[in-house]
Protein backbone atom coordinates (compact mmCIF):
# COMPACT_ATOMS: atom_id res chain seq x y z
CA UNK A 1 0.00 0.00 0.00
CA UNK A 2 2.86 2.38 0.78
CA UNK A 3 4.33 1.88 -2.69
CA UNK A 4 1.05 2.89 -4.29
CA UNK A 5 0.34 5.68 -1.81
CA UNK A 6 3.82 7.19 -2.31
CA UNK A 7 3.58 6.74 -6.10
CA UNK A 8 6.70 4.57 -6.24
CA UNK A 9 5.27 2.28 -8.95
CA UNK A 10 5.58 4.35 -12.14
CA UNK A 11 4.71 1.46 -14.49
CA UNK A 12 1.94 -1.10 -14.24
CA UNK A 13 0.87 -4.04 -16.36
CA UNK A 14 -2.51 -3.37 -18.00
CA UNK A 15 -4.97 -5.35 -20.10
CA UNK A 16 -6.30 -4.41 -23.53
CA UNK A 17 -8.75 -1.96 -21.91
CA UNK A 18 -5.97 -0.16 -20.03
CA UNK A 19 -7.04 -1.62 -16.67
CA UNK A 20 -4.36 -2.72 -14.19
CA UNK A 21 -3.92 -6.48 -14.47
CA UNK A 22 -2.47 -9.19 -12.25
CA UNK A 23 -3.22 -12.04 -14.68
CA UNK A 24 -1.40 -13.63 -17.61
CA UNK A 25 -0.82 -12.78 -20.44
CA UNK A 26 -1.11 -9.11 -19.54
CA UNK A 27 0.97 -9.55 -16.39
CA UNK A 28 3.49 -12.32 -17.12
CA UNK A 29 4.83 -12.58 -13.57
CA UNK A 30 1.57 -12.12 -11.62
CA UNK A 31 2.84 -9.12 -9.67
CA UNK A 32 0.30 -7.63 -7.27
CA UNK A 33 -1.58 -4.57 -8.52
CA UNK A 34 0.15 -5.02 -11.89
CA UNK A 35 3.31 -3.39 -10.54
CA UNK A 36 6.07 -3.73 -13.13
CA UNK A 37 8.51 -1.07 -11.92
CA UNK A 38 9.61 0.52 -8.68
CA UNK A 39 11.44 3.79 -8.23
CA UNK A 40 13.18 5.45 -5.32
CA UNK A 41 11.36 8.32 -3.60
CA UNK A 42 13.64 10.87 -5.31
CA UNK A 43 13.03 9.25 -8.73
CA UNK A 44 16.71 8.67 -9.48
CA UNK A 45 16.60 4.87 -9.38
CA UNK A 46 14.28 2.63 -11.36
CA UNK A 47 14.01 -1.15 -11.32
CA UNK A 48 11.62 -2.84 -13.70
CA UNK A 49 10.31 -6.07 -15.13
CA UNK A 50 9.96 -6.95 -18.00
CA UNK A 51 13.46 -6.66 -19.33
CA UNK A 52 13.16 -4.14 -22.14
CA UNK A 53 16.27 -5.46 -23.87
CA UNK A 54 14.50 -8.80 -24.30
CA UNK A 55 11.30 -7.42 -25.83
CA UNK A 56 12.17 -4.54 -28.12
CA UNK A 57 11.34 -6.60 -31.22
CA UNK A 58 7.73 -7.58 -31.84
CA UNK A 59 8.44 -11.30 -32.31
CA UNK A 60 9.89 -11.44 -28.78
CA UNK A 61 6.52 -10.69 -27.16
CA UNK A 62 4.50 -13.60 -25.75
CA UNK A 63 1.34 -11.63 -26.53
CA UNK A 64 0.80 -8.77 -28.97
CA UNK A 65 -2.63 -7.11 -29.35
CA UNK A 66 -4.10 -7.40 -32.83
CA UNK A 67 -4.01 -3.65 -33.48
CA UNK A 68 -0.26 -3.57 -32.69
CA UNK A 69 0.61 -6.03 -35.45
CA UNK A 70 1.16 -3.21 -37.97
CA UNK A 71 3.78 -1.46 -35.81
CA UNK A 72 7.32 -1.54 -37.13
CA UNK A 73 8.84 -2.12 -33.68
CA UNK A 74 7.52 -2.61 -30.17
CA UNK A 75 6.81 0.43 -27.97
CA UNK A 76 9.82 -0.55 -25.83
CA UNK A 77 12.08 0.31 -28.75
CA UNK A 78 11.28 3.98 -28.08
CA UNK A 79 12.87 3.73 -24.63
CA UNK A 80 16.22 2.95 -26.23
CA UNK A 81 15.78 5.64 -28.87
CA UNK A 82 14.97 8.22 -26.18
CA UNK A 83 18.01 7.17 -24.12
CA UNK A 84 20.22 7.47 -27.20
CA UNK A 85 18.93 10.95 -27.99
CA UNK A 86 19.30 12.03 -24.37
CA UNK A 87 22.95 10.84 -24.32
CA UNK A 88 23.68 12.75 -27.55
CA UNK A 89 22.53 16.05 -26.04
Amino acid sequence: DRILDDKLAPLRFVDERGETSATYPFNPNGSPNGITALCSPNGRHLAMMPHLERTFLKWQWPYLPEDWQAMEASPWHHVFQNAYHWCRQ
